[in-house]
């Protein structure tokens, strides 16, 4: 029974030490030897104070005598404490291992029983899955990140960084449902650039580029932060002006935009002057949904066009 017990201990996936009332070792297992180097009659009889200053410290030396004299057990995890007993030179030093402390009595007799579990391939897989989980919130705010900027870039001008159709028709129905709801007045602008051709064609597309993105900074500088400025494409612009109280005020900014262009865009030494064609639409009389104040708007402007442009002039259904 006895070479049982041994052929047991030496069996078992753990190291298994057992230390007397001076704390010399009884018991070293098969399993610390492979840990160690250090066989079980190199080990036997040797001090573990001693042979491991680990356990000289106060906080160890009192976890032992707390099981040699008042029968306490106490775990130690190696996420804490890392390494009990060392491993041989020859072999991986990273490791990590819980200790287990417990009183072993024999009649009379007491001992301590030291148990030693390695860790290391739990500790790597939970950081391995802490790594992962990082990687996943990095890559989800990634993905949050392309999705938000696909967003913007999908209503958004690329030139000029205003709201493009799609944003501005959303933004108008928004406006225009709590203006049904409270009985209020809004007015639609729609903007051309006269002249703006022969910009291009004269100082070619980068320099016509550049008087738009001037052009959208300028009457933005007019605005209400509850104004919405959008480019519909080539030198069309529309505006949403919510919550007017007369056609008045829808005048006013159009003097306002008008004024805005009587100084010159100066880009590479060029002086350009443009002057703007303004038609307006205002809810309710002109149309009750975003795709006939715009339309109105539109006619509204092109009438300016006919009549010599650099105007602005509301939307009549009889012109």
């Amino acid at each position: 029974m006895h070479r049982i017990a041994e052929f047991s201990l030496d069996k078992v996936n753990l190291g298994l030490i057992v230390l007397d009332k001076d704390f010399n070792i009884i018991i070293w297992n098969a399993w610390l030897v492979r840990l160690t180097g250090k066989n079980g009659d190199e080990m036997i009889g040797t001090n573990i104070v001693k042979e491991y200053p680990l356990f000289a410290k106060k906080s160890y030396l009192d976890i032992l005598q707390g099981a040699l004299l008042n029968g306490q057990s106490r775990f130690l995890s190696g996420a804490l404490h890392k390494i009990f007993i060392p491993p041989a030179e020859n072999l991986p030093q990273n490791i990590r291992q819980n200790l287990l402390v417990e009183p072993l009595y024999d009649g009379d007799e007491k001992y301590v029983l030291l148990q030693i579990t390695d860790m290391t391939g739990h500790y790597t897989r939970v950081k391995q899955l802490k790594n992962m989980i990082k990687e996943l919130g990095l890559e989800y705010e990634q993905v949050k990140a392309s999705e938000t900027i696909s967003r913007h870039q999908s209503l958004h001008d690329s030139l000029t960084g205003l709201p493009n159709r799609n944003l501005f028709i959303d933004r108008l129905n928004n406006v225009l449902n709590l203006a049904k709801r409270n009985g209020e007045m809004l007015a639609v602008m729609f903007l051309d650039l006269d002249g703006f051709k022969e910009v291009n064609d004269n100082f070619g597309h980068q320099v016509g580029d550049q008087v738009l993105q001037m052009t959208a900074e300028r009457i933005k500088l007019l605005l209400r932060d509850s104004d919405t400025l959008a480019r519909l494409g080539g030198d069309e612009f529309v505006l949403l002006l919510p919550r007017i109280s007369s056609t008045h005020d829808a005048a006013t900014v159009a003097d306002k935009i008008r004024s805005v262009f009587k100084q010159p865009f100066t880009i590479f030494d060029h002086n350009i002057l443009l002057t703007p064609s303004i038609g307006i639409s205002i809810y309710p009389g002109d149309g009750n949904d975003a795709q006939s104040l715009i339309k109105n708007a539109d006619m509204a402007m092109y009438t300016v066009k006919s009549k010599g442009k650099n105007d602005f002039r509301f939307f009549q259904a009889d012109k």
